[in-house]
């Protein structure tokens, strides 16, 4: 079976624990769904603003994990109509004011994009602390429930990183897993 509805390079395809559902990360900046594989499947797309995935992974029927080159893991969801659309960033964590200063390295780049650290800790105190610093090129489930939910899986990226998230710790996404 041949899908032809991207129109760009596809990564990551994986179908959801009831196998009714495929998901596709494309290269422009966009998550397919297809549900109804056959002669005339039912498909959706959703358009994000930030840069392409790499690899998707379905923690239940109704949520799905993008990872890729925005270092980020994606949360997208479907409601009750089975329309698909990002929820939010997994990695959104605040730095607080006690947060150690960056890494020469860090610092260095900083400089080489007009970035100072001097006279600039209050606003640096919303910017976010991210897991992965290049792109996640691969996710993959850790611990599931009976149902087939995955409450932990693991990411890794070009940064060397392997990194677990523990679904657990974040109580709104284990509400809709749930609910």
């Amino acid at each position: 079976m041949q899908l032809d509805l991207s129109h760009s390079w596809t990564f990551g395809i994986r179908w959801s624990p009831s196998g009714n559902t495929l998901a596709y990360a494309g290269h422009d900046s966009m998550i397919y769904f297809v549900e109804e594989i056959g002669p005339s499947p039912s498909a959706q797309s959703v358009a994000f603003r930030d840069l392409p995935l790499r690899d998707v992974l379905f923690l239940s029927e109704r949520m799905v994990i993008g990872v890729g080159y925005d270092c980020n893991p994606m949360v997208f969801t479907a409601d009750e109509r089975g329309l698909w659309s990002f929820l939010r960033f997994l990695d959104e964590r605040k730095q607080t004011s006690n947060a150690k200063y960056d890494s020469q390295l860090s610092g260095t780049f900083g400089k080489l994009y007009g970035q100072s650290k001097s006279g600039s800790n209050e606003s640096n105190e919303s910017s976010r602390i991210r897991a992965h610093d290049n792109c996640i090129t691969s996710v993959v489930p850790l611990k599931k429930t009976r149902d087939a939910t995955v409450t932990t899986f693991t990411t890794a990226g070009l940064d060397g990183k392997v990194v677990t998230w523990d679904l657990q710790k974040q109580q709104d996404l284990m509400e809709y897993l749930q609910g």
